[in-house]
């Protein structure tokens, strides 16, 4: 499973390391997030069982 990375306080995303998004996506505080490999999309937990996902590519 990749590593979840959890929200210390609001964040606007754009990228997370090599993977950049095709748009920015909102994340609060004590949300977690990773970036799935297989469908090339930022995965966010919002908490309330709910899995929301934003495309993006790699950039190498």
């Amino acid at each position: 499973m990749p590593k979840r990375v959890a929200a210390e306080r609001l964040v606007l995303l754009d990228r997370v390391e090599w993977f950049h998004l095709d748009r920015p996506v909102l994340v609060w505080p004590g949300q977690t997030y990773w970036v799935d490999r297989d469908t090339d999309e930022l995965c966010v937990d919002r908490g309330d069982g709910r899995i929301t996902r934003a495309p993006g590519w790699v950039c190498r």
